[in-house]
């Protein structure tokens, strides 16, 4: 009679213990035959495991690297397996369902090459665990680390005050397997950086100092020794270390030129040609000197290969900043997001506020400009929509509401405004003239201005103020007058 398992539900007198977990009829040897008699218990067999390979002849630069993929087999003679546990060069066991896994080798510290035993066992129904687990020593070697610039968030043109870029770092061992990222500029010593920071900002500072930035954050990094030259391109390398100690091949980031400020304001253009003109012979007129970022000119080139962090970074240069823009919108290389120029600027202008800074905005928008993300940053909630349209007739004006601002007047009929809903915390500066025709309706509200600690730190208008042009600009340039030498402080 053949020996075999009872259920755990049958009833017996006999105890159990250890890993009895059966009983049969009880057992008489006789030759190779049993018989049984009821009562006898009978131990259970434990299983065998067997992994897929014996051995792994490998050596030199034949070995493996860290990743190896391995299959392995378990059988019970009286019962089923369960499940099966792995551990690799004495550590913990590890219980899995799965009969092969890829696994990622960790080399010791400190050296090329190691030979790593896997060990396998099998757990059967009963829980009985394999005694002898199925061993395969395992040849590995290290394979150095990699570590890259992403070539496309670095400038195409000079850059005023910051660079912003993106890095990676690759590892066949595994992403674990790299401890260490250095920088250094050109060809100093190596500086280390934060291996989980991919997002580095170098800013200059009013003192010809170089700080880094991670990510988003306000505060710099401690310990970072290096200036950006402005004198020349700057080139910047990158390297990783890994657990052996092996550094990669150092990668050069495009050369980048950076610039210190030459000046107290920063002009953003998104224009016409014709508005470049208006506002660069009008800001010369009041002895305005400004730095320059223009989004259009050559093929934009000169747009920040990084809205944010990189123009909020750009913007610590600056105590006041002059935005003019038509309703075009564009795309944002870093998200892959297309919007208006002043929503890829809404975070950094956010911030620029918040420290102080002086903002005066000329824009145009259409009737299905996005203002969503200007929200809260800008002192507009929204436009006033309507069937229809609005114009400026040359016997009207862009009417000023506050004391000291000068009325506007165009020299031509003007098409094509968008008057304005205004934020709560916003005071109304300019309503204008409007001729409304064919069945235009809503509110005539084209400026506004906010203050902060009682002094005007935004001047916003819904309108292009260059095509303001009676009196061959002077009013316009009254304006320009007030906000920035008179509000502003310029």
């Amino acid at each position: 009679m053949l020996v075999r398992k009872r259920s755990k539900h049958v009833r017996s007198s006999w105890p159990l213990a250890g890993s009895l977990r059966a009983v049969a009829f009880g057992c008489v040897t006789a030759g190779l035959l049993a018989s049984c008699e009821p009562g006898t218990p009978v131990d259970n067999q434990l299983p065998e495991t067997r992994i897929s390979l014996d051995t792994i002849a490998l050596s030199g630069p034949d070995r493996l690297n860290s990743v190896v993929t391995l299959s392995w087999l378990g059988s019970d003679a009286d019962g089923y397996v369960a499940a099966y546990e792995l551990r690799v060069a004495g550590g913990d066991w590890t219980r899995t369902l799965g009969t092969d896994s890829t696994l990622v080798l960790a080399i010791p510290a400190g050296i090329d090459t190691a030979d790593l035993t896997v060990e396998v066992r099998s757990i059967d129904n009963e829980g009985g665990i394999d005694p002898s687990p199925a061993r395969l020593l395992v040849p590995i070697k290290n394979s150095p680390p990699s570590a890259e610039f992403l070539d496309g968030s670095f400038p195409e043109a000079a850059v005023w005050n910051a660079v912003t870029f993106q890095w990676t770092a690759n590892d066949p061992d595994g992403s674990s397997s790299i401890t260490d990222i250095e920088l250094r500029l050109n060809g100093g010593a190596w500086r280390p950086i934060d291996p989980n920071q991919k997002l580095i900002s170098l800013v200059l500072t009013a003192t010809g100092a170089t700080e880094l930035y991670y990510g988003s954050q306000e505060l710099a990094a401690a310990n970072w020794g290096y200036a950006l030259d402005t004198s020349v391109a700057n080139l910047i390398e990158i390297r990783a270390r890994d657990l052996a100690g092996s550094w990669s091949a150092a990668d050069t980031a495009p050369a980048t030129t950076v610039r210190m400020p030459t000046a107290d304001v920063l002009v953003v253009a998104s224009h016409s040609a014709a508005a470049d003109i208006a506002w660069a012979s009008d800001l010369a007129a009041l002895g305005v000197e400004f730095d320059l970022i223009d989004l259009l000119s050559n093929s934009g080139i000169d747009r920040p290969r990084s809205w944010n962090p990189g123009f909020r970074h750009i913007l610590r240069g600056y105590d006041a900043l002059i935005v003019y823009s038509a309703s075009s919108v564009m795309l944002d290389p870093q998200t892959g997001a297309t919007k208006l120029p002043l929503a890829h600027m809404a975070p950094a202008l956010q911030r620029f506020g918040e420290a102080g800074g002086k903002l005066l905005v000329s824009a145009s928008f259409s009737a299905t400009s996005d203002l969503s993300d200007l929200v809260g940053t800008l002192p507009i909630d929204g436009l006033v929509t309507s069937s229809g349209q609005v114009r400026l007739v040359t016997d009207s004006a862009v009417v000023a509401q506050k004391t000291g601002f000068p009325n506007l007047k165009a020299s031509n009929v003007l098409i094509g405004l968008t008057p304005m809903v205004s934020s709560a915390d916003a005071e109304v500066l300019y309503r204008g003239q409007l001729t409304k025709l064919s069945g235009w309706q809503g509110d005539n509200l084209l400026g506004v201005l906010r203050r902060r600690q009682g002094a005007v730190q935004t001047v916003f208008l819904s309108f292009d103020l260059h095509r303001l042009d009676a009196q061959s600009g002077q009013l316009r340039r009254n304006l320009l007058q007030k906000v920035l030498i008179d509000e502003f402080g310029l």
